[in-house]
């Protein structure tokens, strides 16, 4: 391990309004120091794990075999462009035209009330440069044009000037485009004749949601467009604005439609269009039969080339020749640009998130990474559509002068990506402008990450630093060959995401104190992110998180997914596709409202969209109509993200992902190149507050939590941030941590079963003993500063280390928890591996006597493990194959009695630690209570709390609301649920349940029915005992509670 160095308080150190000034330089060994002037253009190229032909040129080994290091290399044109603009500006923007001078008088105004960013005004003025700097200057700068390849230069496209702007990710490119927009637009008003600027604008972008939010780009919006609300265009030219045009797409718009026309249902294809002959192979059996690919290919769907056919004669797969008849690129210019009011015959594009717009390069497919996800072939085909569909563009408009005169790229990774057949991780040659992430967290723009640098292993390289080489290489001690299965990642993937969810919970637990406090705007939970490698992970992930599959031990619990409190969302690389392309069906569409309002407390402008609001109209008709269905009514006014707290994504959810309230991302996927590590972190990285210390004149620092991805550009991290802007408080009950003493755990009951009569003998002399030990799987993990220039790890830089364990897990984590999980496993398993037609909650009592004495006499702990430990994969895992291992079936005898049917996994138990709500009605103050307030609906409900926090009898009690003590029964035989008004703990250890009426209703049937539920959980023997008490009034409960005390 690298020596322990004096950090520095803050990495912060130049305003994000200015020319950085400084940078910090670090080093292997030296106190990390500050640097004049700013850092040079650059990046960081580390050839891919089994990259192909890259790898080969360089001499390297896979990395999985040898920790390879990567180079730094010049951005030689970006650099030579800062030089140039700002001798530019030096000489007061010397050839710029009357109506670039405004502008840009305007965006560098002393007096704004919104100054821009540096990053923002330096990218938009190169491209300005560009194309109106003094000829002396443009001397030597030369920008590569994108040249098609030969097979498109056949079909007559023709290449196109391209600049790339690289903006880090929250350093404000849509504000760039509108200041480009409007450069282009007025100045092509202002000289008509001009072939240099355009007065029509198209913009491309990756997916429907950045679509619709671009539309601020358009200047017919007037004052609510981007164009005044950032003050980028003074008002007396708005008029002359609205003479161009901005289009806004997204590039599935770029695809060529077929253009079929069919008279009636079954009736043949009307052919028309341009024919595109395609050759493909169907498979018989696999989606239709012989007889079925026949009958299309008469109807004319397809021509039959050859058939090719088994040994005995039946065919086996028919060659087909498909004929479609797509567009012309006279309609396609019409569909995606419309009419064109502008008066230029040549267009301004932009492409926001540009990396995925490229060409595809000559490396062969075999030579590309061998651990490519779901996420590769769509890449392929959204680049293949995107840069297609430019030059389709650019063709129909006439080519070069007459075409697409421009095209800038932004986007904070313009960089080769994987499947791109070209060099992984280089960026695109005409990157003309570059700020980085590096400068962007020395100005405060961009969170701060935190990744692994010391763990209790004593390795070099902490394991949870890239959990997925972690586990590769744990696999292949324990035997496993071949690549990595689910089954691996959900033994060893809980471990590094349990200690990281302790950081997120302390997050939880800060913001929620600093909204209380007023110091914070918003009571919306920080969001925990999960990059998974394929849909198969990803499901097993939602399984355990979500759902509370017991199967992979301990889970968190605040990640739970209840009826009416979706806490966790799944986004597969299908469904995130099917969002991108505005999918129409209710789910993408529904998840498509969750991603855009994660974070968010209520709707743009508090209206609901009316698409929305069709869907929860429909969900709502539904889940009235039918009980059964288990849906609960959805209040459309919520924006359905606002309390999502976990996201498990296939890919890196949807490009341009605006959410502020990402805090911790753990990785578990193989992560080929640094751009990939760059993009996934970049998810975290958008600020919360934009706030300036005034002493200073810098932000503060905020700061993202992350394991598993291998990122190796951040040379530091810092503490978490200052306090948010301050909001009125809000009405808020939750469980106080400083009453913890109070605290009344219960039973989830289901229904209701006779067990029957069965045991299980276990030999305990062939059962082992289980070591938990830190040094196999790290209980915590040192967050802080990564690498030197070269890319080695170190274990020191600017800002304090920050530690994440699983202490504070183990503080909210009982021994019998443990326990009942481990045995609730052992009766699933009890009943698949012996085939018994037996209920697993048969088993349980038993199972749950194994398990307490399995934890109490086999398990060991090592260093700073505790037995708590045992909960969390691999050691579960293992717990569970030891006891299958050395069980046995016996007759048994006994009295059979009901029994509780108990909600699945974790669900079983419920605690008042979760209660956590708002509410508009007012707070009463409790005594005796684990929570911080209560909300009373009677006067009878608020003298029997007051009884209740006094009575020498009671040890704690809980009013009833929104903890989850639900009672079924049936009324006329609907099924119904129940909810009781108190659950009191008596100083005896008993429970009592009680019902505070004023009158009898339906009270009697309710009373039937919880007497019940009392005897049964009291059979059970792990609650304790409870009964039931009907009180018509306060004073019938301290009747209750004073027999209790006479004995």
């Amino acid at each position: 391990m690298a020596q322990q160095i004096n950090a520095v308080a803050n990495p912060i150190i130049n305003s994000p309004y200015e020319e950085p000034k400084q940078h910090w330089h670090i080093e292997a060994g030296q106190q990390p120091r500050i640097e004049p002037g700013r850092r040079p253009a650059s990046y960081f190229l580390r050839v891919p794990e089994r990259a192909g032909r890259g790898r080969r040129a360089a001499g390297q080994r896979e990395m999985f075999e040898e920790d390879i290091k990567g180079n730094e290399y010049l951005l030689d044109l970006a650099n030579l462009l800062r030089q140039r603009v700002q001798e530019w500006r030096d000489r007061d923007y010397q050839g710029a035209t009357r109506v670039t001078r405004e502008l840009i008088d305007l965006w560098r105004a002393k007096d704004r009330s919104q100054p821009l960013f540096y990053a923002q005004l330096e990218a938009a003025e190169t491209v300005i440069f560009l194309v109106e700097g003094p000829p002396d200057l443009l001397q030597g700068i030369k920008v590569p044009l994108d040249e098609p390849g030969a097979v498109a230069k056949e079909a007559g496209y023709k290449a196109f000037l391209r600049y790339a702007l690289k903006m880090a990710t929250g350093s404000g490119k849509t504000t760039v485009m509108g200041m480009l927009a409007a450069w282009s637009i007025l100045n092509k008003v202002a000289d008509p004749q001009n072939a240099a600027y355009s007065d029509t604008v198209l913009i491309v972008c990756p997916n429907v949601t950045i679509r619709d939010r671009l539309q601020e780009l358009n200047p017919e919006r007037d004052e609510l467009s981007l164009y005044r609300t950032r003050e980028l265009v003074p008002a007396h030219r708005m008029t002359e604005l609205r003479r161009g045009e901005v289009f806004v797409t997204n590039w599935h718009n770029l695809e060529r439609r077929e253009t079929r026309d069919v008279n009636g249902q079954g009736a043949r294809v009307v052919k028309r269009g341009t024919p595109i002959e395609k050759f493909r192979t169907i498979k018989v059996g696999a989606t239709m039969t012989a007889e079925q690919i026949r009958h299309q290919a008469a109807v004319g769907a397809f021509e039959i080339v050859s058939v090719e056919n088994k040994r005995d004669g039946t065919p086996k797969a028919f060659n087909v020749k498909e004929t479609q008849y797509l567009e012309s690129d006279a309609a396609f210019l019409k569909r995606v640009l419309g009419g064109r009011k502008g008066r230029s015959s040549a267009i301004l594009v932009m492409n926001d998130e540009a990396h995925h717009a490229y060409r595809r390069g000559m490396v062969e497919e075999a030579d590309e990474c061998g651990d490519e996800d779901e996420t590769t072939a769509a890449n392929v085909r959204e680049a293949t559509v995107w840069i297609e569909g430019l030059d389709r563009i650019n063709k129909a408009l006439g080519g070069r002068g007459n075409g697409i005169r421009l095209c800038v790229d932004l986007s904070a990774t313009p960089f080769y990506i994987q499947g791109s057949g070209n060099e992984v991780g280089k960026p695109f040659p005409w990157v003309v402008s570059d700020f980085s992430l590096l400068e962007a967290i020395e100005a405060g723009l961009v969170k701060v990450p935190q990744l692994p640098t010391e763990d209790g292993t004593g390795e070099e390289e902490p394991r949870y630093f890239n959990v997925w080489r972690w586990m590769q290489r744990r696999a292949q001690n324990n035997g496993h060959i071949g690549p990595v299965t689910v089954t691996e990642v959900m033994r060893y993937a809980t471990a590094p995401i349990m200690t990281l969810a302790a950081g997120w919970r302390e997050t939880l637990a800060k913001w929620q104190g600093h909204f209380h406090q007023g110091n914070r705007q918003h009571d919306v939970p920080p969001v925990f992110i999960i990059v998974c490698k394929d849909t198969t992970i990803a499901k097993a992930m939602y399984a355990w998180l979500a759902e509370g599959d017991p199967q992979y031990g301990a889970g968190v619990p605040e990640f739970r997914n209840e009826p009416g409190k979706e806490m966790t969302v799944r986004i597969d690389s299908k469904v995130e596709e099917d969002i991108e392309a505005g999918g129409s069906s209710d789910e993408a569409r529904r998840l498509r409202f969750v991603l855009e309002t994660i974070g968010k407390t209520e709707w743009p402008g508090r209206k609901v969209p009316e698409e929305y609001a069709a869907l929860v109209e429909k969900h709502n008709r539904k889940a009235l109509e039918d009980e059964e269905s288990g849906l609960v009514v959805v209040n459309p006014e919520v924006p359905p993200g606002r309390n999502v707290r976990c996201i498990i994504s296939v890919s890196m959810l949807s490009e341009g992902w605006d959410a502020t309230t990402v805090t911790h991302i753990v990785g578990l996927r193989p992560f080929g190149s640094q751009l990939l590590c760059e993009q996934v972190v970049g998810r975290a990285l958008r600020r919360t507050s934009y706030t300036v210390d005034e002493a200073t004149g810098l932000f503060s620092e905020e700061t993202a939590q992350i394991l598993g991805v291998p990122f190796e550009l951040i040379p530091f991290k810092v503490e978490g941030g200052k306090p948010q802007p301050p909001s009125p408080p809000a009405n808020h009950v939750y469980a106080d941590p400083d009453r913890a003493e109070y605290e009344i755990e219960f039973p989830v009951v289901e229904g209701y079963q006779d067990p029957g009569v069965i045991q299980v003998k276990i030999d305990w002399d062939h059962v082992g003993n289980l070591v938990l030990d830190p040094g196999e799987v790290p209980d915590d993990v040192l967050l802080r500063g990564l690498t030197t220039q070269d890319g080695r790890l170190i274990s020191f830089g600017p800002g304090s280390p920050v530690r994440v364990s699983l202490e504070s897990w183990r503080q909210g984590v009982r021994i019998q928890q443990v326990a009942f999980e481990l045995a609730k496993v052992l009766a699933q398993k009890w009943q698949q591996d012996r085939g018994d037609a037996i209920p697993p909650h048969r088993l349980f009592p038993q199972m749950l006597q194994a398990a307490t004495y399995f934890i109490d006499n086999h398990v060991d702990t090592v260093g700073s493990s505790q037995r708590q430990d045992l909960a969390i994969n691999p050691y579960f895992g293992k717990a569970v194959a030891m006891i299958v291992n050395a069980w046995e079936a016996v007759d048994g005898g006994g009295k059979s009695q009901e029994q509780p049917l108990l909600a699945p996994g974790a669900a079983a138990i419920r605690s008042t630690r979760f209660v956590n709500f708002h509410t508009g009605k007012a707070l009463h103050d409790v005594k005796r209570c684990h929570l911080n307030a209560a909300v009373f609906d009677s006067d009878w409900e608020r003298e029997a709390a007051e009884l209740l926090g006094t009575h020498p009898v009671v040890e704690s009690w809980v009013k009833n609301d929104r903890l989850g003590l639900v009672i079924p029964y049936r009324k006329e035989g609907v099924p119904r649920k129940y909810l009781p008004d108190f659950i009191v703990l008596l100083t005896t250890g008993d429970y009592l349940m009680v019902e505070i009426k004023g009158q009898i209703g339906d009270a009697l049937i309710k009373k039937a029915a919880a007497e019940r539920w009392c005897r049964a959980v009291t059979n059970d023997g792990r609650f304790g005992r409870w009964s039931y008490h009907l009180c018509f009034g306060a004073s019938e409960l301290r009747k209750v509670l004073d027999d209790v005390t006479k004995g």
